[in-house]
């Protein structure tokens, strides 16, 4: 019996917990594993060393505490499992059962343990700006989004470049980095990602000057003093008949 006691004990701190990721709105049974044999028994379910649900066999249903008092979607299952349906933020925790049992030759110990991550996909959205901006202009734009655990975000400019973190910040506009950015948000569970256009206003090309100019030269001169150069032939070749 101390002996059985004791090997409960220890597999209780040994056995790492069984990872389980549910979506937000999902639902999940965690099953109590524990090998009952006697006919009256409590089982007891925890959550992160505290217990949230205990229940007496023959009793109707269970009692529910902590976390799970008043919820419509929990509910025992088999007279041992717990389900959770509608998965909350808030019920991530570590979960286990731990079994008493009644009468002769009575023993307790605790089923398997799961590590229960609730997680919500990123849902990106865009803030800051302004998002027309002037040569020399500071542009900032901030990347946020609704999810869990946090997201990490990458931006991409629209030379290619990549800038890590929600925000970005390019002083300095020049008309080299106006275009395209896109905001890619992960975290671990699922992704989403948002563009912004950065246009230009105030932006005119300067003025044409004497310097930018092209200068003429070749078939353009040509073209240019074409019909004077060919009245000066024809006069050269008139002139020995007038001359005579």
């Amino acid at each position: 019996m101390l002996l059985q006691v004791c090997l409960a004990a220890i597999l209780a701190v040994t056995v790492s917990a069984v990872d389980v990721s549910k979506q937000q709105g999902q639902s999940h049974v965690f099953e109590c594993d524990y090998p009952i044999s006697a006919d009256r028994y409590v089982i007891t379910w925890m959550k992160d060393d505290e217990a949230v649900m205990n229940y007496l066999s023959g009793d109707e249903s269970p009692a529910f505490s902590g976390d799970l008092v008043g919820r419509a979607d929990v509910q025992f299952v088999s007279n041992r499992n717990l389900e959770i349906m509608n998965l909350r933020v808030s019920d991530e925790g570590e979960y286990y059962c731990s079994v008493n049992e009644l009468g002769a030759g009575a023993q307790s110990g605790d089923g398997s343990r799961y590590q229960l991550v609730v997680f919500v996909p990123p849902t990106i959205s865009l803030t800051g700006g302004p998002y027309e901006v002037e040569i020399g202009e500071t542009m900032m734009a901030t990347c946020r989004a609704n999810s869990h655990p946090p997201s990490n975000f990458t931006w991409t400019l629209p030379n290619g470049d990549v800038s890590q973190g929600a925000v970005l910040e390019i002083a300095n506009m020049t008309q080299a980095a106006i275009g395209r950015y896109m905001c890619f948000a992960d975290n671990g569970y699922g992704t989403d990602y948002k563009f912004v256009d950065i246009s230009m206003t105030g932006y005119a090309a300067p003025p044409m000057t004497t310097e930018s100019v092209p200068s003429v030269g070749g078939s353009d001169v040509m073209h240019a003093t074409g019909l004077p150069i060919m009245l000066l032939l024809i006069a050269s070749l008139l002139l020995p008949v007038v001359i005579s």
